[in-house]
Order: C-alpha cells, then sequence, then structure tokens
C-alpha cells in the first residue's frame, strides 16, 4: 500500500483528518509496515469511528478525531523493525508512538493519550477506562481482529471497506510478527499476552511458560 492508496480509500470514506500530522502518519505506517498491517491499521480506525457514532459519539463534539486517527493508525508499530526493542510489542510501539507525536509538537497530554492507546490496544476492558479515544482505539481493532461489536457495522460498509483495504490474511500475520519478535528475542515474551496466544497458537510445542509452569517455579506454595 502507497499513501497514496490510503488516502484515496479514507477519501472514500471522507475520513482522514485533513492536518499535517494525519497525512505523515500515512507516510509514516506505508514506510515502515507492510500492507496487510496498514490496512488493519485503517480499518480499525474506520470501525472504531464508526462503533463510536452508534454509541452516540460524535468526533470533533466527544472526542479529537485527529488524536483518534494517529492513535490508531501507529498503534502496531511495535511490530516493525522501526520499533522492535527489547519490551512486549505494545510498549515499543508507544513508546515509538509518542515520539511520534513529539515530534509533530502535541502536547503532553496529547502525547499521553496515544502512548495509552497504543499500550493498551491488546487490553479489552481496560482501555475503555482511560478515555474515550482509548476506548475507541481498542474498540476498532477488535472489531477488526476479532469481530467484536462487528454486528453493529452495516454489511454495506464493511464490504466496501474490504474492497479497498483488503485482510490480506490479517489475523494470522500479526499472530506470525508477534511470535517472529519472540522467538529472536525471548525477553520480549509476557505470559498471558497477545503474544502469549499467538505463540500458543501458532507454535504449540514452543517452550513458553503457562500458568502452571509459572506457579511451579514460584516461590509460594499455592
Amino acid at each position: 500500500m502507497t499513501a497514496q492508496d490510503v488516502h484515496s480509500a479514507l477519501g472514500h470514506f471522507d475520513a482522514l483528518p485533513d492536518t499535517a500530522a494525519a497525512h505523515a502518519a500515512v507516510e509514516f505506517i506505508c514506510a515502515h509496515e507492510r500492507d496487510y498491517l496498514v490496512n488493519h491499521s485503517v480499518r480499525s480506525y474506520l470501525y472504531g469511528r464508526l462503533l463510536g457514532e452508534r454509541n452516540g459519539l460524535q468526533p470533533g463534539r466527544d472526542y479529537d478525531p485527529e488524536i483518534h486517527f494517529l492513535a490508531t493508525v501507529l498503534h502496531d508499530i511495535g511490530l516493525t523493525d522501526e520499533a522492535n526493542g527489547s519490551q512486549r510489542f505494545e510498549l515499543d510501539g508507544a513508546d515509538r508512538a509518542a515520539t511520534f507525536m513529539r515530534e509533530h509538537g502535541f502536547s503532553d497530554r496529547d502525547v499521553e493519550t496515544v502512548w495509552d492507546a497504543v499500550a493498551l490496544h491488546t487490553s479489552g476492558q481496560l482501555a475503555a477506562r482511560k478515555g474515550t479515544v482509548v476506548g475507541l482505539t481498542q474498540m476498532g481493532i477488535a472489531a477488526d481482529i476479532f469481530g467484536l461489536g462487528a454486528e453493529q457495522l452495516d454489511d454495506e460498509i464493511v464490504e466496501t471497506t474490504h474492497k479497498f483495504l483488503p485482510r490480506l490474511g490479517c489475523a494470522r500475520e500479526l499472530m506470525t510478527a508477534a511470535l517472529q519478535q519472540v522467538t529472536a528475542n525471548p525477553a520480549k515474551f509476557v505470559p498471558f499476552t497477545f503474544t502469549h496466544s499467538s505463540v500458543e497458537y501458532l507454535a504449540p510445542g514452543a517452550p513458553v511458560p503457562g500458568l502452571t509452569e509459572i506457579l511451579g517455579a514460584s516461590r509460594w506454595d499455592d
């Protein structure tokens, strides 16, 4: 996907915040993410916005649409070489997204909101307690990956979204990216996370600790 492709898709929905930072974010993800990840990030933004509207939330009135856009399109940058550090991918991504925000002159409050949204995007229920943008970001992502809440989306909208932003095996590709990171750097593995579930699904024989192993290694006799 090129930035022009993304702009074209978003233009069909009249959904791209027309700001320098929003355009820069599109350029940024297209430069560093594979097509499936770009498409997923943009679909998640569209679904979060639509689900918000279905629940009475209006951009510009109830939340800042630019900050929501930036949080959502940047949320998986931690799965790329651009932000692959020593932490779980959500935190690596949150730190890189925060840097992007600072580079574009956003306030500390907006930086914190985007950091929270990226760091908590795999944390259902928790994200919703951190404000509207953080909650909508997680809601759109969960709808795109797991179909949670997707029954509220019109069939025509979903069909059109997939036409312009095809899935390209998104769910398996995401899990594969997470697995590859912890295979290369086991220190990034954290139990009971999306990455843990990805490892168990794609590589069930991998020597990663589950609850039994963790409790068995504990000094407590529980």
